[in-house]
């Protein structure tokens, strides 16, 4: 995998530049590390990448350390530089960002998925390419070693040619607002996103109070002293004393007693967490993976979360503080069926009916409403079709097109959807799925609650960085909050980066990722069951000796609403034949003439010398496997030879 270095393309094909007053070519960052971070402001594992990025960033300031972002939409609605230029500032981005919404950068770097990130010596070549979310030790690992690498051969700058855009100063008095919740004694508390913070008012938009010093963080304690981070999804008990916070970033669920004015966290660690467990599982020591909204059902105690991260719903137990997977196979997908089998994508939104009955759910990235009848353990589409399939289309259920929705809400004309990115409101027939379309003229608004007290909608329209009133025929009236200032932050470091430990064993920094496998010109996997076997050979003088663990942790990275693999994980033994086959089990649903679709494998091994079997080392190496999917033609079973990196 180490063979001859290939020079990096040039940033050609960008609309616009942000965060820099200048165009960037890679000729002009020789010596530099450079890292491109190809990314999609929808994404929730982008999202997840950015701290990473931001803190790394920030440890290597005075190092010739360069990140760029290049932003390759996967949304007709995310192709607008402006809309970029609202995310790079709502999420504290920094480095410079290339809009490539013609995706033009993508195709020359050969990329397949978001988030990928790639990596570039000092010299220009290319050292990594690498998708899916990154492991921050071994980020730092390999970036570090880069430099050490570039310091003796003499290519390394002397200094960064780079500074950091400056961080930007809160305006008005609502930054990108996104969840909300109305009590029933007319009090409305708003997830003031962007400002890191919650705020409580009255029915006329008067300040009560906020809660959250509007520094980034997960810190319990008082009004004043708690701490958010990007806090959406917001539940209010009926008596009004009690708010349940969803804080999508700090990946926590808070508890605001709005009497003793205080804010302790229920459930998560604070940490990114992995793939969940079915539980039930102490709520405070399982990290969460990005909680985006909720929905109270108190007559029951539970607290139903959409957690957009690991694309599943969860239920968490008030009484004993316990979490409890409730629906999603983790697959990235749209799949209906039992609560165990279905399938989610990025679920944003949720509306709990009348009758407690029905869990209704705003599906972003496959721009889907979904319906879960909680009594008999089903899950139904109302309207929606795939990762793929999006537009403003209104009519019935198999013609309407919705595009990345993330809040809904019952009221008496049917659901309400805050269709983001067509700066809409819709109105869908909880029974039929048809749509129609409510209100124009918003920005990408995330949250919507219906206050029966007025009869009008409540809604956050997240880019005007406003809250209005709409009436359900469809007339805008914005809403005034007086009183309500932005926090003052200004000038304050508000993350410290954290500390990074490399990892204790002695992993490769070239296996860190490996090159995109070849796939024939032409071939491709039939419909139904398949597999794809993978050769591994161990470098010369090594072998993986028979007993040695072998694992490969799978995930498909492109087209998972039409690929799908058996397991996640295969823990197996190697054999000792060299070659070593591993065999993957497949599902296909083929239902274009050609598809491309990818996998991201991540195979940990152990080598040993083979004149000298008590020199063993462990080894990691990540593949990017490309997965043709034919209508018609296919054959049932792909074979790659993978050649292994020496772990010495």
């Amino acid at each position: 995998m180490q063979g001859e270095r290939h020079l990096a393309p040039e940033l050609d094909g960008g609309i616009a530049w942000l965060n820099t007053d200048r165009p960037l070519r890679l000729e002009d960052l020789r010596g530099q590390v450079v890292l491109l971070d190809f990314w999609t402001y929808c994404c929730v594992n982008c999202m997840h990448v950015l701290p990473v990025l931001a803190e790394l960033e920030e440890r290597h300031r005075a190092d010739p350390v360069v990140v760029i972002g290049v932003h390759s939409a996967k949304f007709t609605g995310e192709k607008d530089p402006q809309r970029i230029a609202d995310a790079i500032e709502r999420y504290g981005v920094r480095h410079p960002v290339v809009v490539d919404s013609e995706l033009r950068i993508w195709r020359a770097f050969a990329i397949r998925s978001w988030p990928t990130l790639v990596v570039i010596r000092p010299d220009g070549t290319l050292a990594a390419v690498a998708p899916g979310e990154p492991e921050p030790a071994m980020l730092e690992r390999f970036v570090s070693g880069l430099l050490d690498e570039a310091r003796e051969d003499g290519s390394l700058a002397a200094a960064p040619v780079l500074a950091l855009a400056p961080r930007r100063a809160p305006t008005g008095p609502l930054s990108f607002p996104g969840k909300l919740v109305v009590g029933s004694d007319g009090r409305i508390a708003v997830s003031d996103s962007g400002h890191h913070r919650v705020v409580l008012l009255d029915d006329g938009g008067r300040t009560l109070a906020t809660i959250g010093s509007g520094l980034r963080g997960a810190h319990d304690g008082s009004f004043a002293e708690a701490s958010f981070d990007d806090p959406q999804g917001l539940a209010l008990t009926a008596d009004g004393r009690t708010l349940f916070v969803a804080d999508a970033r700090a990946h926590v669920v808070r508890r605001v007693d709005l009497a003793a004015r205080t804010v302790t966290t229920i459930a998560g660690t604070g940490a990114l967490g992995g793939q969940l467990a079915r539980g039930p599982t102490p709520a405070c020591t399982t990290a969460l993976r990005s909680p985006w909204d909720l929905a109270l059902d108190e007559p029951a105690g539970l607290l139903y979360i959409a957690m957009a991260g690991s694309h599943q719903l969860f239920t968490l137990t008030l009484a004993d503080a316990r979490l409890e997977l409730l629906a999603g196979s983790g697959a990235e997908s749209i799949d209906d069926g039992p609560f165990e089998h279905a399938s989610f994508s990025q679920p944003s939104g949720l509306a709990l009916s009348a009758d407690r009955g029905t869990l209704y759910v705003a599906d972003s990235e496959t721009s889907a409403i979904r319906a879960l009848d909680l009594g008999t353990r089903m899950v139904r589409t109302l309207v929606g079709r795939g990762l793929f399939e999006f537009g403003d289309i209104d009519g019935p259920a198999d013609r309407a097109l919705l595009q990345h929705c993330l809040g809904l809400c019952l009221t008496p004309a049917g659901l309400v959807v805050a269709d983001s990115y067509n700066h809409k409101l819709r109105l869908v027939d909880p029974a039929t799925g048809a749509v129609t379309t409510l209100a124009r003229g918003l920005a990408e608004p995330a949250g919507v609650v219906w206050d029966a007290t007025t009869a009008t909608l409540l809604v956050a329209d997240t880019n005007h960085g406003r809250l209005v009133r709409v009436s359900l025929d469809g007339r805008v009236v914005p809403c005034a909050t007086p009183g309500l200032a932005p926090p003052v932050w200004f000038g304050v470091a508000d993350v410290a980066p954290a500390p990074v430990t490399p990892p204790a064993l002695p992993l490769a920094v070239d296996g860190w990722f490996t090159a995109l496998l070849e796939l024939a010109e032409g071939e491709g996997l039939a419909p139904g069951a398949a597999r794809i076997v993978l050769e591994l050979r161990a470098p010369v003088g090594t072998e993986l000796a028979a007993g040695s663990p072998l694992t490969a942790t799978l995930e498909v990275s492109r087209r998972p609403d039409l690929l799908a693999v058996a397991t996640a994980t295969l823990a197996l033994t190697a054999t000792g034949s060299a070659p070593e086959r591993l065999p993957i089990t497949l599902t296909v649903r083929a239902e274009h003439a050609v598809v491309e679709a990818e996998l991201v494998c991540r195979l940990d091994y152990v080598l040993c010398e083979s004149a000298e079997r008590g020199l063993c080392i462990p080894g990691r190496t990540w593949l990017r496997i490309p997965v043709r999917l034919l209508a018609a033609g296919g054959i049932p079973e792909l074979r790659f030879r993978v050649p292994l990196p020496r772990t010495s």
